[in-house]
């Protein structure tokens, strides 16, 4: 069993499965601990382009797949904005733009994130 934060682009969880099955492993079980990465962020963390990223397009077992696991588990959007909510709080500071697609503010998806950081101006 594999446990990790995310999988962003495929390329770093496909390499350690790999390494698992050469080392013997007859099976390998992949856990994420948040929802797919389905999105870019926007808001200062440098993330690929939506065609890069591996859950964009591919449903969990055709992940699983790519990356050469048995299987493959996520997170819930639900139980990870339960789990981040501060308690009697609840989840509303919590961004999941990258997992939902909807982003708290307006976002030009042809600027993206160079807009934000002033590298372009807006339209």
């Amino acid at each position: 069993m594999v446990v990790d934060d995310s999988i962003v682009r495929g390329n770093t969880t496909k390499a350690i499965v790999a390494m698992l099955r050469e080392a013997g492993a007859r099976e390998v079980h992949v856990r994420i601990t948040s929802p797919p990465v389905r999105w870019p962020c926007f808001y200062g963390i440098d993330m690929p382009t939506r065609a890069e990223l591996v859950a964009s397009d591919l449903v969990t077992d055709e992940v699983a797949s790519y990356v050469g696991a048995d299987s493959l588990g996520y997170l819930s959007l639900e139980a990870l904005t339960e789990t981040a909510a501060a308690p009697g709080v609840g989840p509303g500071g919590l961004c999941a733009a990258c997992f939902t697609g909807t982003y708290p503010i307006p976002v030009e998806a042809l600027q993206g994130k160079e807009l934000l950081e002033g590298l372009v101006s807006p339209r």
